[in-house]
């Protein structure tokens, strides 16, 4: 509980401090990106620590879903975050960023349906809500936690579709205007 929540609380402060700093659209990109690198490093760390504890006679406690790391979603959104960060940077770097307000919201949009839809927030209601493990068992308030999960990933997609093309629009506008 408390490794969720120390999550949910650098992933709220951490980019809305360097939003209110006025740091460029990069930054941002790149503080969620170090914050999710960390703390998926620190899940795959405490599985380790976790498999290593089992002994051999245990082994098909190995592969059970209750052992495997889910740290890998953390380090596959830090991993695009730092690369919408890379390129952002390369842009304002060479002077093709021409929407940066726009690229700061889209940012929001996809970090917080990211943060939504990611183990980050799950991983928060994991504690408050059980989730059972056959679907047949869900009781039937359990339908709005995952549209709320469907809706977020389909925002986090517009928002992502959205970036891209605000930042080859950018680069574009930019090549042909030369």
């Amino acid at each position: 509980m408390i490794y969720s929540d120390t999550l949910l609380f650098g992933l709220i402060v951490a980019p809305l401090l360097a939003h209110l700093r006025g740091w460029k659209p990069a930054a941002l990109f790149f503080t969620v990106a170090a914050v999710y690198a960390a703390f998926g490093a620190i899940k795959f760390a405490q599985i380790q620590i976790a498999l290593s504890q089992i002994r051999e006679v245990e082994s098909a406690y190995h592969d059970t879903y209750y052992v495997v790391s889910h740290g890998h979603y953390l380090v596959n959104i830090g991993i695009v975050m730092a690369v919408f960060g890379t390129i952002t940077w390369v842009q304002t770097r060479f002077g093709a960023m021409r929407h940066p307000a726009l690229t700061k919201f889209l940012f929001w949009i996809l970090h917080i349906a990211l943060m939504i839809g990611s183990t980050s927030f799950q991983g928060v209601l994991v504690f408050v809500l059980s989730k059972p493990r056959r679907y047949i068992d869900y009781p039937e308030y359990m339908e709005s936690y995952a549209l709320l999960s469907v809706w977020s990933g389909l925002l986090s997609q517009i928002a992502l579709i959205g970036l891209l093309g605000l930042l080859l629009w950018s680069i574009l506008s930019k090549w042909l205007a030369r």
